[in-house]
């Protein structure tokens, strides 16, 4: 019977001070962009509510991209409006961005003893949750896993900027036709 090969690399040892300056840079780049992220995100689900930022903490935690689209759309359809937006598109990016930010805050950075200066990222030893099992065991922490890691969560933000300010445009309208004279909001015809 054949030996199954290890995945995880003996050489690897965890680093213990401070990362290399280009990549606590990167990492941090890509963590405060996400937080940005969660901030647009927040932003049209507090908008949608009709409440503010800190009614919204005391309420909400930010819940998973699937069931944060399911959230909007339905937000969209109790408010009666109606954008272009590829919504499950949107999730999809929401899904990357977070999968790239669990994986730079919640990874074990290793250095390669058999290669002094590289650094890998290693999967953590607890359940990384929805996506976790697409993390490869280690891979090298350079610029090319960075620059992809950085495009996914870029391409979500500019996702949920689009969707901010289609949200704003449609609440707008919509709040612009209830305030007419002569507007009956119960009727079926918005």
């Amino acid at each position: 019977m054949p030996r199954k090969s290890t995945t995880f690399n003996a050489a690897l040892e965890p680093v213990t001070s401070a990362l290399p300056a280009s990549i606590a840079a990167s990492v941090g780049d890509l963590v405060a962009r996400h937080g940005y992220l969660d901030w647009v995100l927040g932003q049209v689900m507090y908008d949608l509510m009709e409440i503010s930022i800190r009614q919204g903490r005391v309420i909400m935690k930010l819940p998973r991209p699937r069931m944060y689209v399911a959230a909007v759309k339905e937000l969209f359809e109790f408010h009666g409006i109606e954008g272009r937006f590829d919504f499950d598109d949107f999730a999809s990016r929401l899904e990357a961005a977070h999968i790239a930010c669990r994986e730079v805050t919640r990874s074990v950075y290793m250095r390669d003893s058999s290669e002094p200066g590289v650094v890998h990222l290693v999967r953590s030893p607890w359940d990384p949750g929805p996506g976790g099992e697409q993390q490869p065991e280690a891979q090298r922490m350079d610029a090319k896993y960075v620059a992809a890691r950085k495009k996914q969560v870029e391409d979500a933000v500019k996702a949920a900027e689009k969707l901010r300010t289609l949200t704003d445009r449609l609440l707008r309208e919509s709040h612009e036709k209830r305030s007419r004279p002569g507007f009956d909001r119960r009727s079926k015809r918005r």
